[in-house]
């Protein structure tokens, strides 16, 4: 990866500085500006035996003022590569700009795999969808390049888990007074954009905890603030968190709650790392930040739906 983790960037982190999960309406100046650096890795600058404009621009240039319905794009730079860039990072809307990123990555991906020889580039295709995404978390923005046989942008709530479980999540901790829960679930979400895998993995659990005490606290049911998530388990199970007619999936349903979330994180967050440091791929992190979701919910309307 060609990103730096600047001192401003740890900085914000320390702070506890973040956006919202994640905004969909407006990218940044400055996010269109590191898009472009990455782009321009990846099409590359011509060698020392090659005197000529880069063709990747031409055509970027021709498909995008054609489907916005110009001639070309309107500039007073000379050339294909600086009015395209110009208009990207000054005068597009966010709309154009999300279609001028989709058809610059699917360019750049065919391009790095064409292997132009008349052309430098310091990073592949592969390796600038990698850098792009990860400049979308680092600005909270919701949308992600996925490969494929198919490339293409997408937005991040239109993956099924995320609209299913994330967002049901967020709206009943932030409307039913789950204020606790509600912060550590969005600081996991903090850290897995920033890369923090293990922090990630240990606020999901402390949401999940503080889920649970508070539905305790609120129902009036006997917990200490030191009691672990298994004894939580066991007490909100023990008093009625759930229906009479589930009571035969008592038992599946807490195996399930101690296995999903607890022990992932156990084995992977909360303990000594030992000689060697243990990373935390980032699947296991958006796993258990779904998972999470998906049981923070289930918690909350057994809560909503007692007597």
């Amino acid at each position: 990866m060609s990103i730096v983790d600047t001192f401003s960037k740890r900085q914000r982190r320390l702070k506890g500085e973040a956006a919202d999960v994640f905004t969909y309406d407006v990218i940044s100046q400055a996010l269109r500006v590191q898009i472009s650096n990455i782009l321009a890795k990846c099409l590359g600058v011509p060698n020392r035996n090659y005197v000529g404009d880069n063709p990747a621009y031409k055509h970027l240039h021709e498909t995008l003022a054609t489907e916005f319905g110009f001639f070309h794009f309107p500039s007073w730079l000379q050339g294909d590569g600086p009015a395209l860039i110009n208009y990207f990072t000054n005068d597009a809307s966010t709309e154009q700009a999300l279609d001028m990123i989709d058809v610059f990555f699917r360019y750049a991906i065919f391009w790095s795999y064409s292997a132009q020889a008349n052309w430098l580039a310091p990073i592949s295709g592969d390796e600038a969808v990698a850098d792009l995404n990860t400049r979308f978390l680092e600005h909270g923005v919701g949308y992600a390049f996925v490969g494929g046989e198919s490339p293409q942008l997408i937005r991040k709530d239109n993956e099924h888990l995320h609209a299913e479980a994330v967002l049901p999540a967020l709206r009943l901790l932030h409307e039913q007074g789950f204020a606790g829960a509600n912060a550590e679930y969005r600081k996991a979400h903090e850290h897995y954009m920033n890369g923090d895998h293990k922090e990630c993995l240990v606020d999901c659990l402390k949401a999940f905890e503080s889920t649970m005490k508070t539905i305790c606290a609120k129902r009036k049911w006997a917990y200490k603030d030191t009691d672990t998530a298994s004894t939580l388990i066991d007490t909100c199970l023990k008093s009625g968190l759930l229906p009479p007619f589930m009571q035969t999936h008592l038992g599946t349903v807490k195996s399930a709650l101690e296995s999903a979330i607890p022990t992932v994180r156990n084995r992977l967050g909360g303990h000594g790392q030992g000689v060697q440091p243990k990373e935390v791929p980032q699947f296991y992190a958006e796993y258990l930040l779904h998972e999470t979701a998906a049981t923070i919910v289930f918690l909350v309307d057994a809560y909503k739906a007692l007597p």
